[in-house]
C-alpha cells in the first residue's frame, strides 16, 4: 500500500475509505468505550503546559537561558493538544487509534464525507464547527511538528509557535463544542 496522504483523502472519499478499512483490518483502529473526556484531559495538560512555556519566554527563559530558545517544544506540544483533542473525536465515536494517520483518516471519513450518517443537528454543528481547513490544522500540525522534533537545522520562531498556538485554540474550542453536544 502506497503512502498515507491525507490531502488526497479530503478530496477522495473512495481513497479515505480504503484506508480506514486497511487501519480497521490491522486494528489500529478498534471499536471502544467512549473516552473522550479523558483525552480532552491530555489535551489541557498539553495546551496548559504549551502556554506556560510561551510566557516563560517573555522574561524567565533568557534570563536563564540567554538567546536559547524552546519554540520548537511549545511546537509539539500544541501538535499533541490538537492530536488529543482528535482523539477525544474519535473516542466519542466509540474507537481508538494507535497511529495518527488512521486518527486524520478517521476524522476526515467520519465528519468530512460520511454526514449521512450523522442527525441533522450534529451535521450543521460539525459544518460550523470543524471544516476542511480544521482538518488541514490537524495534518499541517502534525508535519510541523514532525520538523520541531527532527530537523536539525529548521529555526523555529516566536511567530511560527504563536500561530500554532492560535490555530490549537480555535480547534480546541470546536472539538469541545461537538464533543459536549
Amino acid at each position: 500500500m502506497k503512502k498515507p496522504n491525507w490531502r488526497l483523502w479530503l478530496k477522495d472519499e473512495k481513497e479515505c475509505k480504503s484506508w480506514l478499512d486497511y487501519y480497521t483490518k490491522k486494528k489500529i483502529l478498534r471499536k471502544r468505550k467512549d473516552e473522550s473526556k479523558l483525552y480532552l484531559k491530555k489535551t489541557d495538560h498539553n495546551l496548559h503546559l504549551a502556554n506556560w512555556i510561551m510566557e516563560k519566554h517573555k522574561d524567565e527563559i533568557p534570563e536563564m537561558f540567554g538567546e536559547e530558545k524552546f519554540y520548537d517544544w511549545t511546537i509539539n506540544m500544541y501538535y499533541y493538544a490538537i492530536y488529543h483533542s482528535a482523539m477525544a473525536l474519535v473516542s466519542k465515536k466509540n474507537y481508538s487509534s494507535k497511529n495518527h494517520s488512521a486518527t486524520l483518516c478517521f476524522l476526515i471519513y467520519h465528519f468530512c464525507h460520511l454526514q449521512e450518517n450523522i442527525d441533522e443537528e450534529d451535521v450543521e454543528l460539525i459544518v460550523e464547527s470543524l471544516n476542511k481547513e480544521d482538518v488541514e490544522t490537524i495534518g499541517s500540525s502534525k508535519e510541523i511538528r514532525e520538523k520541531a522534533s527532527y530537523d536539525i537545522h529548521e529555526t523555529f520562531e516566536y511567530k511560527l509557535a504563536d500561530d500554532l498556538r492560535k490555530q490549537t485554540i480555535e480547534l480546541i474550542n470546536k472539538i469541545k463544542l461537538l464533543i459536549e453536544k
